[in-house]
Protein backbone atom coordinates (compact mmCIF):
# COMPACT_ATOMS: atom_id res chain seq x y z
CA UNK A 1 0.00 0.00 0.00
CA UNK A 2 3.09 2.31 0.93
CA UNK A 3 4.29 1.85 -2.67
CA UNK A 4 0.83 2.94 -4.20
CA UNK A 5 0.57 6.10 -2.11
CA UNK A 6 4.24 6.98 -2.86
CA UNK A 7 3.43 6.32 -6.34
CA UNK A 8 6.11 3.62 -6.92
CA UNK A 9 3.32 1.29 -8.01
CA UNK A 10 0.47 2.82 -10.55
CA UNK A 11 -3.00 1.69 -11.40
CA UNK A 12 -2.94 -0.88 -14.11
CA UNK A 13 0.72 -2.14 -12.70
CA UNK A 14 0.67 -5.98 -12.27
CA UNK A 15 1.53 -7.39 -8.79
CA UNK A 16 3.40 -10.47 -7.99
CA UNK A 17 1.46 -13.92 -7.40
CA UNK A 18 -0.09 -14.68 -3.88
CA UNK A 19 2.69 -17.76 -4.52
CA UNK A 20 5.65 -15.36 -5.55
CA UNK A 21 4.86 -12.56 -2.69
CA UNK A 22 4.78 -15.72 -0.12
CA UNK A 23 7.62 -17.32 -1.25
CA UNK A 24 9.75 -13.87 -1.23
CA UNK A 25 8.47 -13.04 2.15
CA UNK A 26 8.69 -16.17 3.50
CA UNK A 27 4.75 -16.06 5.35
CA UNK A 28 2.37 -18.32 4.44
CA UNK A 29 0.15 -17.85 0.67
CA UNK A 30 -3.31 -17.87 3.05
CA UNK A 31 -1.31 -14.16 4.78
CA UNK A 32 -1.19 -13.02 0.91
CA UNK A 33 -4.59 -13.77 0.21
CA UNK A 34 -6.19 -12.63 2.62
CA UNK A 35 -3.96 -8.87 2.37
CA UNK A 36 -5.06 -8.98 -1.74
CA UNK A 37 -8.31 -9.70 -0.99
CA UNK A 38 -9.14 -7.32 1.69
CA UNK A 39 -7.35 -4.80 -1.00
CA UNK A 40 -9.58 -5.42 -3.47
CA UNK A 41 -12.50 -5.59 -1.72
CA UNK A 42 -10.95 -1.70 -0.62
CA UNK A 43 -10.77 -1.08 -4.14
CA UNK A 44 -7.37 -0.67 -4.45
CA UNK A 45 -6.74 -4.03 -6.47
CA UNK A 46 -8.52 -5.73 -8.96
CA UNK A 47 -8.29 -9.52 -10.15
CA UNK A 48 -9.22 -10.96 -13.37
CA UNK A 49 -9.24 -14.95 -13.09
CA UNK A 50 -6.77 -15.87 -15.65
CA UNK A 51 -4.89 -12.46 -16.15
CA UNK A 52 -3.44 -11.99 -12.63
CA UNK A 53 -3.76 -8.66 -9.59
CA UNK A 54 -3.57 -5.16 -11.17
CA UNK A 55 -3.71 -1.97 -8.84
CA UNK A 56 -6.62 -0.34 -9.44
CA UNK A 57 -8.02 3.08 -10.94
CA UNK A 58 -8.87 4.94 -7.72
CA UNK A 59 -11.29 7.64 -8.32
CA UNK A 60 -10.12 10.96 -6.86
CA UNK A 61 -13.07 10.49 -3.90
CA UNK A 62 -11.79 7.03 -3.32
CA UNK A 63 -8.25 7.96 -3.31
CA UNK A 64 -8.71 11.00 -0.98
CA UNK A 65 -11.28 9.02 1.54
CA UNK A 66 -8.82 6.57 1.71
CA UNK A 67 -5.69 8.77 2.93
CA UNK A 68 -8.15 10.10 5.34
CA UNK A 69 -9.00 6.86 6.78
CA UNK A 70 -5.16 5.60 6.91
CA UNK A 71 -4.29 9.55 8.63
CA UNK A 72 -7.24 8.83 10.96
CA UNK A 73 -5.71 5.19 11.99
CA UNK A 74 -2.48 6.69 12.16
CA UNK A 75 -3.61 9.21 14.24
CA UNK A 76 -5.50 6.92 16.92
CA UNK A 77 -2.56 4.56 16.83
CA UNK A 78 -0.26 7.42 18.19
CA UNK A 79 -2.66 8.75 20.37
CA UNK A 80 -3.03 5.40 22.07
CA UNK A 81 0.63 5.27 22.44
CA UNK A 82 1.41 8.74 23.70
CA UNK A 83 -1.48 8.06 26.03
CA UNK A 84 -0.11 4.94 27.11
CA UNK A 85 2.86 6.92 28.15
CA UNK A 86 0.74 9.65 30.25
CA UNK A 87 1.05 12.13 27.42
CA UNK A 88 -2.62 14.02 26.81
CA UNK A 89 -3.69 14.69 23.05
CA UNK A 90 -3.00 18.05 23.34
CA UNK A 91 0.79 17.29 24.56
CA UNK A 92 1.27 14.92 21.14
CA UNK A 93 -0.38 17.83 18.97
CA UNK A 94 1.84 20.16 20.37
CA UNK A 95 4.59 17.81 20.05
CA UNK A 96 3.84 16.93 16.28
CA UNK A 97 3.78 20.39 15.34
CA UNK A 98 7.59 21.24 16.86
CA UNK A 99 8.67 18.50 15.18
CA UNK A 100 7.16 19.51 11.77
CA UNK A 101 8.18 23.31 11.84
CA UNK A 102 11.56 21.88 12.95
CA UNK A 103 11.70 23.45 16.58
CA UNK A 104 12.08 19.85 18.64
Amino acid sequence: MHAISRGELRPGDQLPTVREVAVDLSINPNTVNRAYAELERDGVLRSTRGLGTFIAELTQSTGHSKRRDRLMDVAKRALAEAQAFGFTAEELVNAIKRSSSGRE
